[in-house]
């Protein structure tokens, strides 16, 4: 694959998983890798629940475009936009790292190439929503 870089190189790209909740819900993320200087297609590098792949902007938009806009957020990490891109195709053709839903999931996968570190704020809004259900039903069981 032969890719040049574009104005949307080492953007990531966002598309909800579900139609019923939108962007309120679950989202999936990639990076831009570039443009097939032979095909012209925009490729894209993600982590999916089997594992690594590349795929094109037109694969991506026919599995999310149903579920409301895809986003496009610029690149606002340390590395240029080429080494973003570069760190997630290194990412993808090593492929030693097993999807998780909490640790290494498709959120973790783009902020390692955009920003270095694994964070998901996904997991940890869920986590912190859920401990605050948690203790709003333990004081109203315990107030009455």
């Amino acid at each position: 694959m032969h890719l040049q870089q574009v104005d949307v190189t080492g953007a990531r790209i966002v598309g909800a998983i579900t139609k019923e909740l939108g962007f309120d819900g679950p989202k999936h993320h990639a990076v831009i890798l570039g443009k097939n200087i032979f095909d012209g297609e925009i490729y894209i590098a993600e982590l999916m629940s089997h594992g690594y792949q590349i795929t094109t902007y037109t694969d991506f938009h026919r599995r999310y475009a149903g579920n409301g806009q895809i986003r496009l957020e610029p690149n606002q990490g340390p590395n240029s936009n080429a080494q973003v891109a570069q760190r997630a195709l290194s990412e993808v053709k090593q492929g030693n790292a097993a999807y998780d839903l909490v640790v290494n999931n498709c959120e973790s996968f783009a902020n390692r190439a955009i920003h270095g570190n694994s964070t998901s704020s996904q997991v940890i809004n869920t986590a912190l929503g859920l401990a605050v259900i948690v203790s709003v039903y333990y004081v109203l069981k315990n107030t009455k």
